[in-house]
């Protein structure tokens, strides 16, 4: 097997039980935690919302770092599917917001360094992550419109690394079942004021099914520059070219249960898949005016060339995402009260050149099906005071007005012209207040508001209906409430415990005709209504576990289906149940080995409730070592996924075409692979 040398090295090198040496005593940890999510560097224990933080150990250590899901097992809440179709691209949903996604992320704010992945129309692409430069994940668990806008139902930022202290260069390679390899670099350091990082991957793959191969290479870099104590300019730029993404698209129930390696005829006959090319540029400024008064601008400008071969149909555009964002911050006391203001406006467009053609065999053909430009221009205006009412007792108000327009020019009449423009505007707002009564404890609660306007995706009007955008598809609003404590109990165990309730009316639902394409359509009102619950104990300096359990009660409270009233039914992709846990086991010598179980499934594929997905335990396994081999830090790694060859869906598509919702996820796969670095 191609991953053989490397276990044979991990089995050798965990034979050493000296100590790795080092010549830096690693950094006390800090009390304290800051966030970023919330849209301004925050202490936890102001942060009246409930929020997850996964540290860069836990991302990077024996992980094959595919994708950002490999991290956010443990995060309540937090749904992931479509882990091995890089073709329909990764899919999370945040207390089901973003379960109703046809591909992609939707619903959920997604921003790497601060720049957004998400576009103005709410949808998100995260084929340019390489999570082996990720330093830190954080994933705000509630609607936060009036932070992001348009499609924030919760949101998570990526940190990348920036450059160290020391310079250093590391090489790694990973391989594994299903033709895996992967070599990652990376390289940085601090040159006077000017601190860098760069990272380049290449990423192959076949695939547990046919029509699933994979070919991905990534550059990322990072440049911060700090000419005096009070500014400091970050540039980032990532690349990617992902010349091959397979799609062996969903099966049917009797279909996964004769044989669930198999790809979906139409998929298979139309070589269904993407290839992807993009490119982007990003500049932050930060200047502290003084002591009270702070500024801070972005800018970014992106480039995406996109070809999508979908059966019976070749989707193809080329596109333009940029935006700017200026914000002022303020600390200058209030009544006498401690105070921060923080004011905003972010500009962001989007402009797509799309033309849709018949698929002949995986490649545009000879038939003009659609031809059309679609512009969206976004404008959202913020604001937030954080007022310290009395010493450990904080008011957290915001509000955020948006205006979004959406427009298209077609250029092919035959089918009648789809000329046109829609407008969304909408005012959002959030109350929060904070109390910790001692340092390692917080109580909190929150009123929050968000809404998602339809993306030019799920504007799209049926073939023979001409282009342009639907006029009967509206935005979605929700309103919630949220209650949550976190704090630490003696000096071992942390709790982060929340309750909530949504209200959602004119909810955003998917379904597909005859050749599997996806529409949407509204729902009248929905209610979520759930608990989260996520333990981390100490349970000596080696040994640490973490578990998390959520409950939501997902269910249509008005809804219209092809004549049939659904209210009650449960809303479908949002699992009722889930569970997660992990040991993680680090020795001195440098050894490390983790253990992480995770529930799977337990949700409806369609809104009539009438298929179930049935609910699979998950165990994943990972060893590693960190070893020095003269001047050389050594870390050879071995994993095993779904140690026990559960039987479940990597992915259910929802309201799927011809009973085809099921993308069975593999059985028993094992990686492994090794590092090499180098610190001056």
């Amino acid at each position: 097997m191609s991953w053989f040398l490397p276990c044979a090295l991990l089995s050798a090198t965990l034979a050493q039980t000296s100590p790795a040496p080092t010549d830096e005593q690693p950094a006390e940890p800090s009390r304290e935690t800051t966030v970023v999510a919330p849209r301004v560097p925050t202490p936890l224990s102001r942060t009246p919302a409930a929020v997850s933080v996964v540290e860069q150990e836990d991302i990077q250590e024996g992980r094959p770092t595919l994708g950002v899901y490999e991290a956010l097992v443990g995060v309540p809440g937090l749904v992931t599917q479509s882990r091995n179709n890089f073709s329909q691209d990764l899919r999370l949903s945040i207390r089901g917001f973003g379960a109703r996604s046809a591909f992609g992320i939707r619903g959920i704010t997604v921003l790497v360094d601060g720049f957004p992945e998400t576009l103005p129309d709410g949808q998100t692409n995260v084929d340019s992550l390489d999570m082996a430069s990720a330093a830190r994940i954080e994933v705000l668990r509630g609607l936060s419109s009036s932070l992001y806008g348009n499609a924030a139902g919760g949101v998570v930022s990526i940190t990348t690394e920036d450059g160290p202290d020391r310079p250093f260069v590391e090489a790694r390679t990973l391989h594994g079942d299903a033709g895996l390899w992967k070599l990652n670099v990376k390289g940085g350091g601090k040159s006077g004021d000017v601190r860098w990082l760069v990272g380049a991957s290449r990423l192959t793959q076949q695939g547990w099914r046919p029509q699933s191969s994979t070919e991905q290479v990534l550059l990322n870099g990072k440049v911060g520059w700090t000419p005096d104590e009070r500014s400091e300019l970050t540039a980032v730029l990532s690349l990617v070219d992902a010349p091959e993404a397979e799609d062996a698209g969903g099966l049917t129930r009797a279909e996964v249960e004769q044989e669930p390696r198999q790809a979906a005829p139409l998929n298979l006959s139309d070589r269904a898949g993407e290839s992807v090319r993009q490119g982007r540029l990003g500049l932050t400024y930060r200047r502290r005016l003084d002591e009270v008064h702070e500024v801070e601008a972005r800018g970014f400008l992106a480039l995406r060339r996109f070809q999508n071969a979908l059966p019976s149909v070749v989707v193809a555009f080329d596109r333009t995402f940029d935006g700017v964002t200026v914000r002022y911050g303020n600390r200058a006391p209030l009544l006498g009260l401690r105070s921060r203001f923080t004011v905003g406006a972010e500009l962001q467009s989007q402009s797509d050149r799309r033309k849709n053609f018949n698929n002949a065999a995986g490649l545009p053909g000879n038939t003009l099906q659609l031809d059309q430009d679609e512009d969206v221009l976004g404008l959202g205006l913020f604001a937030q005071e954080e007022l310290e009412l009395r010493e450990r007792l904080t008011l957290v108000a915001g509000a955020r007005y948006d205006v979004s327009r959406y427009g298209v020019e077609d250029f092919l009449k035959e089918d009648g012209d789809g000329t046109g423009a829609r407008t969304f505007q909408q005012p959002t707002g959030r109350l929060g207040l904070i109390w910790a009564p001692r340092p390692e404890v917080s109580v909190y609660g929150n009123v929050t508001q968000a809404f998602e306007a339809p993306t030019t995706t799920e504007l799209a009007v049926a073939p023979g209906m001409g282009g342009g955008l639907s006029r009967e598809l509206k935005p979605q609003h929700s309103d919630g409430v949220e209650l949550g404590a976190r704090g630490l109990l003696g000096s071992r165990l942390r709790y982060d415990v929340a309750l909530f309730s949504v209200w959602i009316r004119d909810g955003l639902v998917r379904f597909e005709d005859e050749n599997a394409r996806a529409y949407y359509r509204n729902t009248g009102r929905s209610r979520h209504l759930g608990a989260e619950v996520a333990l981390e104990a100490k349970v000596t300096e080696e040994l640490r576990l973490r578990a998390a359990y959520n409950a939501l009660q997902a269910t249509f409270r008005d809804y219209v289906s092809q004549g049939k009233q659904l209210r009650g039914n449960k809303i479908p992709g949002i699992p009722a149940h889930q569970v997660s846990a992990e040991a993680v086991y680090q020795h001195t010598s440098g050894a490390r080995a983790a253990v992480e179980v995770f529930s799977a499934g337990g949700l409806y594929a369609d809104d009539a409730n009438t298929v179930r997905e049935h609910t699979a335990w998950v165990v994943n396994a990972r060893l590693g070592h960190r070893f020095q081999m003269g001047v050389f830090e050594v870390s050879p790694f071995l994993g095993l996924q779904n140690l026990l060859s559960a039987r479940y869906s990597d992915n259910v598509r929802v309201n799927a075409s011809r009973g085809r919702y099921f993308e069975p996820a593999p059985p028993l796969t094992v990686y492994a692979g090794a590092g090499l670095s180098h610190r001056w």
